[in-house]
């Protein structure tokens, strides 16, 4: 069994006051055999000193990534830290992170550092928790595609790094004190472990009935949905997508085997015509169209919480929602993130983390009820231990 604790700050610039204020809220005496961390942050935290000497004064490691907000029980902000304990008798840690990545070597890294974990917990994962770096050359579709061929198909979940301005030199993720840019963060769970993953992209209604099926990709760029190029067959269904424009209009992807569908971006509008998506546009896949607003948004995340509350003996939930989705609810931008701290009362249900993702890791069960892993956007994310 897994027993989570959380702690929380705002106090950046006075370190030690920070420092003295998360250890107040662990009792570090009750910790178990084994313990981990996970840490998510405004960048300013990673510059100015604090995480090492946090790092100095924790008896277990600990991965973390920036993010444009952070959560737990005891409150909420973009100027904050959050610390989520995970410690247990039975469950076995290890925490890593790669070395800078690049498109050349990523897979090899991603393997090497997997692999050589892997044999301290003395078996296969039962569970990775990861937080992916947000780069300039490597997608985030690329990088989970490979971790998951190299774990093989090990359920894994998490979020690329993010913050307020999104920008490739203040969005990473790291190990400890070891800021190693564009690193991959994880950390290997191995016995007992019976996670629940809850993924709720839109409502219903916020998807339009009709699909469509992909008759041309590859990877993430889509050519052709029912042999039509896919530019004009968004058009059909009055979306006008441009080179170079902002474009908010969700893909859902129902994938062979899915009965739920997945959530993707559109990145880009090549010169070619075809369009770059955040995830895998699978030949024979089926595609919708969804609508995100503010009503969706929050409508989403109740329904996801429905789910989390129902999940009943767990002892934490950790909670990785899109970025998007905080951005899009301003001026109230914590109003997702209250909505889950009224439904978990506050931590009386269970204790909880929450971030926010730049792309969000989760695995969604196929029709046989196997987990899959997949990659998605706008999503509201959370694994319940």
């Amino acid at each position: 069994m897994i027993q989570m604790l959380t702690a929380y700050t705002e106090e950046v610039d006075e370190v030690e006051d920070g420092i003295a204020e998360i250890l107040g809220q662990i009792d570090l005496g009750a910790l178990k055999k084994n313990s981990i961390g996970m840490v998510t942050c405004h960048f300013d935290f990673t510059s100015t000193g604090f995480i090492s000497e946090l790092h100095k004064k924790l008896p277990f490691d600990f991965i973390g990534m920036t993010t444009i907000a952070s959560a737990s029980q005891q409150k909420h902000s973009m100027y904050a830290l959050s610390l989520t304990v995970l410690t247990s008798d039975d469950v076995v840690f290890e925490a890593a992170i790669t070395g800078p990545l690049s498109p050349g070597d990523y897979r090899q890294k991603i393997e090497t550092t997997y692999q050589d974990t892997a044999k301290k917990i003395n078996g296969k994962p039962s569970l990775i928790l990861s937080f992916f770096p947000y780069t300039q050359n490597i997608s985030g579709a690329e990088m989970h595609k490979s971790f998951d061929e190299i774990c093989d198909g090990v359920p894994f979940w998490g979020s690329i790094a993010t913050m307020v301005d999104v920008s490739y030199e203040r969005c990473h993720a790291f190990c400890n004190d070891n800021f190693e840019k564009d690193g991959l963060a994880m950390i290997l769970l191995h016995g007992p472990v019976d996670p629940e993953f809850v993924v709720v992209s839109l409502p219903t209604q916020s998807i339009r009935k009709n699909r469509g099926e992909i008759t041309k990709s590859e990877g993430c760029v889509l050519w052709e949905v029912n042999g039509i190029p896919v530019v004009k067959y968004l058009e059909k269904l009055g979306i006008t997508v441009m080179k170079d424009a902002t474009i908010v209009t969700p893909l859902m992807i129902y994938y062979e085997g899915s009965p739920e569908p997945v959530a993707l971006g559109i990145y880009a509008v090549n010169d070619d015509g075809s369009i770059l998506c955040g995830g895998e546009m699978t030949m024979g896949a089926t595609i919708a169209i969804g609508e995100i607003s503010i009503e969706s948004i929050l409508s989403s995340a109740a329904e996801g919480m429905a789910r989390v509350i129902n999940t009943k003996n767990r002892s934490g939930a950790l909670f990785l929602p899109c970025v998007t989705r905080y951005l899009m609810l301003s001026p109230n931008n914590g109003d997702e993130m209250s909505l889950i701290a009224e439904k978990l009362e506050n931590g009386r249900v269970m204790p909880y983390m929450i971030a926010f993702a730049g792309g969000e890791i989760c695995p969604v069960r196929d029709e046989t009820g196997v987990f899959r892993n997949r990659f998605h956007n706008f999503t509201f994310s959370a694994c319940i231990l």
